[in-house]
């Protein structure tokens, strides 16, 4: 009997002092040091205010360049873009006609609070693979990204650059920028955007 107290008295003695600690941390047991910093990496700010006002709908032409030399094939669609995920993150979703084709695609962008840079990742139909980019902004409107997926030609590591201007309230423009049949860099892509009315 004296034994069983004991343990009783132990037991009890151990969920008190476990009760004890978990008033001095926030729930889960995380330090109020880690908290902050969960906090901080988890809140939009005002990286992801500027995204915000590329979401919208749009009527675009793409031009692309297979050759520098040879004339861009053209085609025409729909982009509309909105932010998702409480604002974190802008989901675009392009619609249209390539080389012939029924085309779709979607994009995604956001400003990663964590590693201090703006991120996104690119997926379409004439594909099964996924780009992933990572850039910087002026501030202005001006979004520069590196991205990097596989050559399906080759099954090597592709590299491209693009740029995407925030021309006014209404018109948007990017252009991609990968190595040309020479390994120089060439202007393979170039898609001007205009508002829906």
């Amino acid at each position: 009997m004296r034994h069983f107290c004991t343990t009783l008295l132990l037991a009890a003695l151990c969920a008190l002092a476990t009760v004890a600690i978990a008033e001095d941390k926030p729930a889960g047991g995380m330090d109020p040091a880690a908290m902050q910093a969960m906090m901080a990496a988890m809140t939009p700010g005002e990286h992801h205010a500027h995204i915000a006002k590329l979401a919208g709908n749009f009527d675009y032409t793409i031009k692309t360049w297979m050759d520098p030399a040879a004339p861009p094939m053209e085609a025409t669609g729909k982009r509309t873009a909105s932010m998702t995920l409480g604002g974190r993150f802008l989901e675009e979703k392009y619609s249209g006609d390539f080389m012939g084709m029924p085309f779709e695609g979607i994009g995604m962008m956001g400003y990663d609070n964590v590693g201090k840079q703006y991120v996104g990742s690119w997926i379409d139909n004439m594909g099964t693979g996924m780009m992933t980019m990572k850039g910087t902004c002026d501030g202005k409107g001006t979004w520069t990204m590196e991205g990097e997926s596989l050559d399906p030609t080759t099954g090597k590591p592709w590299k491209s650059r693009s740029v995407t201007h925030m021309i006014d309230d209404n018109n948007v423009k990017m252009e991609m920028f990968t190595p040309g049949p020479d390994g120089k860099e060439m202007k393979m892509m170039e898609i001007t955007m205009k508002r829906s009315k």
